[in-house]
């Protein structure tokens, strides 16, 4: 087989797995492990697919065989730790293939929570390693909010009129923390939700929504407002 014809299969198997069609993925990275026995993303995503159909032996064997090749591979090591959470009569305490979800954990709250897409998403591949109800992290560096994984690798961006929004009430206290909603080929969208409020903001919702903007109404106060607006270089943190 051609480089292009390579290409292809790899393509479509990534697109099968961020369409969750998981008979499909299992079948093209068969194929692809055929070809090439120690291609670790191939081992990586046919054992997600193992994972996902609840196969979880064969899962847990094509994981070990991507650590083989790539010891130090941080999908296959996470996915292993998750696999030995099973309970002793083999059933899983996941659902589909991940750690149980809590049933509120996409429930929007009003003024608490808020769905978003991000920009400038990664490439296709590493999309494919996520998945919904992943938590994630967000990374403030000069007035934008990076979203990564746990590994610190590159997910999106948020809005801009969203990142300006946030950095106002992490700076004034407030926490939150950021689940993965859905990924598609090309999008993936975030659900951020409020933790904690600070006593500046007691009486002030994380977010509103308005009918004359896409994402959200901001809400400021008038420290807020005198606050100065050109503030920069803020280091990047972990929030």
């Amino acid at each position: 087989m051609d480089d292009q014809a390579s290409s292809n299969i790899q393509h479509l198997a990534i697109t099968a797995a961020l369409e969750a069609r998981w008979d499909d993925a299992l079948k093209l990275n068969k194929k692809i492990i055929k070809l090439d026995p120690q291609n670790v993303d191939g081992l990586a995503r046919l054992a997600r697919a193992y994972m996902e159909l609840g196969r979880f032996n064969l899962a847990k064997k094509y994981y070990c065989e991507a650590l083989k090749y790539d010891p130090y591979n941080p999908i296959a090591s996470k996915n292993l730790r998750i696999i030995k959470t099973f309970k002793s009569n083999g059933q899983p305490k996941l659902v589909n293939g991940h750690a149980k979800l809590s049933s509120s954990l996409f429930l929007q709250e009003p003024g608490k929570s808020k769905v978003v897409s991000l920009l400038k998403v990664a490439e296709p591949q590493k999309l494919s390693r996520a998945y919904c109800g992943m938590q994630v992290n967000a990374a403030v560096k000069n007035r934008k909010i990076t979203i990564v994984d746990t590994e610190g690798s590159y997910l999106g961006v948020l809005p801009d009129d969203i990142c300006h929004h946030l950095m106002r009430l992490l700076k004034g206290g407030n926490k939150y923390e950021f689940f993965i909603k859905s990924v598609r080929v090309n999008s993936l969208a975030l659900l951020i939700r409020e933790t904690f409020r600070s006593k500046r903001f007691k009486n002030q919702p994380s977010f509103l929504e308005s009918s004359s903007s896409p994402h959200l109404e901001m809400i400021t106060s008038i420290d807020d407002e005198t606050e100065d607006e050109n503030e920069e270089g803020q280091e990047e943190a972990e929030v």
